[in-house]
């Protein structure tokens, strides 16, 4: 799992408006697709269901630590918010 790519994907929508803008719209794959993230990764964070970065980057927080303590299953339905 790429934590790290995660993280950079996170800290650049903080400081850059655009992305932000199109990481919480339709355009998220192209945003995506910039980053070294694994394809679990990719189809996750695609599916993740936010109003704001707040919530995208708790979502995101939430499942990196999730993952790096178990491995039970990739798509918890307590990490997506409604």
């Amino acid at each position: 799992m790429s934590a790290a790519a995660i993280d950079e994907l996170v800290g650049w929508a903080l400081i850059d408006e655009r992305i932000r803008q199109d990481l919480l719209s339709a355009r998220r794959a192209e945003v995506l697709a910039r980053y070294d993230l694994t394809e679990e990764e990719r189809q996750w964070l695609l599916q993740v269901q936010a109003k704001d970065l707040t919530d995208f980057a708790a979502a995101a927080a939430r499942w990196i630590e999730h993952r790096s303590s178990q491995e039970i299953t990739p798509y918890p339905d307590f990490l997506f918010i409604r």
